[in-house]
């Protein structure tokens, strides 16, 4: 179970008048008002944990109303995960079956809204358990601080000019075999944090800049606030949402795993987030979070990332380690941790040696004789 700290922000901007971003944590949907700043900060060590950030385009009451839209959708689809447990998460039917749907409803709430491309880019977190998932489509955009090294972990749909190539709503057809939306998956370790922003926020650093604003001394919201601020400063005439995440700890003794095949034995029905001709086959993990300058067509952001395969190498090193280490605590010798408790002779020392135990008793029982004896020998003088 990871116990987190969030601290996310979202501004208008400092000459726009209406905010068309949102940011979500705990079930909740932020900005509550359309325009001007706000910021939340919240603990969280639910098992299952959501957070999401939205980048809407299309003007007042269409990108705001089709973040909320996807937002919603995924706090109830989130609600219903267990359709898409079977021994293990499938987070890539979710992702597709989630994209699917959002696309449908937000198409079906702006309709008669715009007719011009409107709706909105998305960055998805989903925690389970000590595992992180990502989904990216649009220009909002992943990052992973990790043990002082910056990684990109999805990579935006995006043009040259800065406008998303893929988002949800208005002539905006989602189509798999035409655009991957990105999607990553991680296992966490302490003092990992996790970033969420729209395009106005990374695009305003380099790749340098943003890896020392992490490696500022300041404290983890101190950081946040920071980056979003100087991205202000730097392009302010647009909206700006940036939500971080960081892993305080990862309790592992106290883990409850959701029922293996629980939803997904009581779901006898078709899957209701399913839309017609979904292909769940076309979508590629992104698995090493790589992205090269020559394929960022949104600015000079690249990100060293080698790092990034031995991540899973590096989190089962650890949980090895904590377990190592309980058992010392409980009185293992080092050396036994991989035995089970059949052969383990850690009490040895605890039993007694047989003919210890006969010298014992064959002492006492001279003992008690010779006091008898003496007892009588009083008697009779």
């Amino acid at each position: 179970m990871a116990k987190l700290l969030m601290f996310g922000l979202t501004d208008s901007g400092i000459t726009s008048k209406v905010n068309e971003d949102t940011f979500s944590c705990q079930g909740k949907i932020y900005p509550d008002m359309i325009s001007g700043h706000e910021e939340k900060s919240i603990g969280c060590t639910d098992y299952t944990q959501l957070y999401i950030v939205t980048e809407g385009f299309g003007g007042p009451t269409v990108g705001d109303v089709s973040g909320r839209v996807a937002q919603s959708l995924a706090q109830e689809m989130v609600g219903n995960l267990n359709i898409f447990r079977k021994n293990t998460l499938d987070f890539e039917s979710f992702a597709l079956a989630f994209l699917s749907e959002a696309d449908h409803r937000i198409k079906l709430q702006i309709r008669n809204k715009s007719e011009q491309p409107a709706g909105t880019s998305l960055c998805l977190l989903l925690i389970d358990g000590n595992e992180a998932y990502v989904l990216n489509i649009g220009s909002t955009a992943s990052f992973l601080f990790r043990e002082n090294e910056l990684l990109r972990l999805t990579k935006p749909n995006i043009e040259k000019n800065g406008m998303p190539s893929a988002w949800l709503g208005q002539k905006g057809p989602l189509n798999f075999d035409r655009v991957q939306p990105s999607i990553n998956r991680l296992v966490l370790t302490p003092g990992d944090i996790i970033l969420l922003a729209t395009h106005s926020v990374y695009s305003a650093f380099s790749s340098g800049e943003l890896k020392r604003e992490f490696l500022s001394p300041d404290a983890f919201t101190g950081t946040i606030r920071s980056i979003h601020e100087n991205s202000i400063n730097a392009e302010e005439r647009t909206n700006h949402t940036t939500l971080a995440i960081k892993v305080q700890n990862l309790d592992l003794d106290q883990m409850s795993l959701p029922p293996v095949n629980a939803g997904y034995m009581q779901d006898t029905g078709p899957n209701p987030y399913k839309r017609p001709n979904q292909n769940m086959a076309k979508t590629q993990m992104y698995e090493h979070g790589s992205y090269h300058a020559e394929n960022n067509t949104a600015g000079d952001v690249s990100y060293e990332n080698a790092y990034m395969a031995a991540s899973r190498a590096a989190s089962a090193a650890q949980e090895y380690n904590s377990q190592r280490q309980r058992n010392s605590a409980a009185g293992n010798r080092p050396g036994r941790d991989n035995m089970n408790d059949f052969g383990d002779d850690s009490d040895e020392d605890d039993r007694e040696n047989p003919f210890s135990v006969f010298f014992r008793y064959l002492l006492l029982g001279f003992l008690i004789g010779l006091v008898l004896l003496l007892i009588i020998w009083i008697f009779l003088i």
